[in-house]
């Protein structure tokens, strides 16, 4: 078993009882979801050269590490037999407040994980050394991004398992309605950049309710862990759940017809907007005149 943080360095980034055996925790299980985005090479390089990045996503790991191991941490192995830990003055947690623990664990995770691939982010030279960022849509490139549109609970592997989603938001349905050569036109409006992003990320929850990868929640879209001990929280049962991505696609609607309604009302910004015209009227783009 690989050890990231020893006892001594654990109170930098977790509170536990000091009689906490730190060596139940297979922190590698942890620190993998953090390496699957920052290579361990450029991880630890970053504790000298950006250690508020390092601090955060080794926070985030930590946390993934305990709520990864909690079902190891509730039980004792031994050649006799698999028994739960227990103390005389002391009664075994229901799994209500053993779940409640994991996801409060786990929110705190992904908010220092996200929290990290911002910083990351406005670094040119550091991003370009992720492959990670290869793989983002150019319209809503981070986890914080997604999640003020709708939430994700600020998760990095939602939004990553969104892309596919995203991408076929943007190419089955946007392109559709407007040419992809307005995109970068719009994005300079700010009124109508919400709304562009806000048509792509509901039409992706749209493609992704279909499939039962995600896990929606009253008031969220996440990624469930089978062998953790919350399977008992309350999820969208299959009808309220095809009610959701229903009103996901009413919402990427209504968003995409703000940005046509203007374009088509506002036709002299937007020389690129030819969807509806005859396809041989004649273009305008930058670099002259086409048919």
């Amino acid at each position: 078993m690989e050890y990231f943080i020893n006892q001594n360095e654990l109170e930098n980034y977790l509170i536990l009882p000091q009689n906490f055996d730190w060596g139940l925790v297979d922190q590698e299980l942890g620190f993998r979801k953090i390496f699957e985005v920052v290579p361990e090479e450029i991880y630890l390089e970053l504790k000298i050269s950006q250690p508020e990045i390092f601090r955060l996503l080794t926070k985030a790991a930590v946390h993934f590490s305990f709520v990864l191991n909690i079902p190891k941490i509730k039980v004792h192995i031994s050649s006799t037999g698999i028994e739960q830990f227990s103390q005389e003055k002391l009664k075994t947690a229901p799994w209500w407040d053993v779940r409640d623990l994991g996801l409060a664990l786990l929110k705190a995770g992904d908010y220092y994980f996200s929290n990290a691939i911002d910083l990351i982010s406005e670094n040119e030279q550091l991003k370009s050394q992720l492959p990670f960022f290869e793989t983002i849509n150019s319209y809503i490139t981070t986890p914080s991004e997604f999640n003020q549109i709708y939430s994700i609970n600020n998760s990095v592997e939602v939004f990553s398992l969104l892309q596919p989603y995203i991408k076929q938001a943007i190419n089955l349905k946007v392109s559709e309605l407007i040419d992809k050569e307005c995109f970068d036109q719009i994005l300079e409006n700010k009124d109508l950049t919400e709304a562009f992003k806000s048509a792509i990320a509901f039409y992706a929850l749209y493609y992704a309710s279909l499939l039962p990868r995600f896990v929606f929640i009253q008031n969220a879209v996440v990624v469930q862990y089978e062998e953790l001990p919350w399977q008992k929280s309350q999820v969208l049962d299959a009808q309220s759940k095809l009610i959701a991505g229903q009103n996901f696609l009413y919402l990427a609607e209504n968003s995409l017809k703000m940005v046509t309604n203007f374009i088509k009302n506002n036709k002299v910004q937007f020389p690129c907007y030819t969807k509806g015209v005859s396809a041989y009227k004649i273009r305008a783009k930058q670099s002259g005149l086409y048919l």
